[in-house]
């Protein structure tokens, strides 16, 4: 973003205990973070404390965002919302879009579907509830991409200017780590 980062409105969605906020608060944009995890966000409030940083730090659900239509010039997620089904997505890319302004670009990492899931059941299309082994164990319902899948579902409420993957493996090439970056304009 050029110009003035002070009045440069940034989110990320599922923020955790605040990496990329920090990152952002250190580059000096007018940042926000929501996670629905009270813990998270408290370690993100002392992390950012810690070096007299600010944030706007929320505890909250992103299916439903508590903040003015048209509010945000960026928008980000960082491995949060494949952890909701198809249905849930919908709804959390209608609220992304309502939150950002005309022309604000929305930046999405998500898993795809040849990500590691070992011999995980598949509840639902490319969804897995409780995978028992490999980098998604123990985190509970995912659901996995394909390039369609990011066309049909971003492409309804985003212009999507680029899809591009990142694939790698971990523990000496036994887990493959497949991840879509997906950058978008309203």
């Amino acid at each position: 973003y050029q110009g003035n980062r002070q009045q440069t409105k940034l989110l990320e969605v599922g923020c955790g205990p605040g990496a990329n906020i920090w990152y952002l608060s250190r580059e000096q944009f007018d940042v926000y973070g929501i996670d629905g995890s009270k813990a998270a966000i408290e370690i993100a409030k002392q992390r950012l404390s810690l070096e007299n940083l600010k944030a706007t730090l929320i505890i909250g659900d992103i299916i439903n965002l508590p903040f003015e239509t048209n509010y945000f010039d960026g928008i980000i997620d960082v491995e949060c919302i494949y952890c909701n089904n198809w249905e849930n997505t919908e709804i959390i890319l209608q609220e992304i879009q309502r939150t950002l302004k005309t022309k604000g670009l929305f930046y999405s990492r998500t898993f795809a579907e040849d990500m590691f899931v070992g011999d995980a059941k598949c509840v639902g299309k490319n969804e897995y509830n409780d995978i028992p082994e490999g980098p998604l164990k123990g985190k509970g319902f995912v659901r996995l991409s394909n390039e369609e899948s990011i066309r049909n579902l971003y492409g309804k409420y985003f212009n999507i200017l680029s899809i591009d993957k990142l694939k790698y493996t971990i523990n000496n090439g036994k887990n493959t780590i497949s991840e879509y970056i997906i950058i978008c304009r309203k």
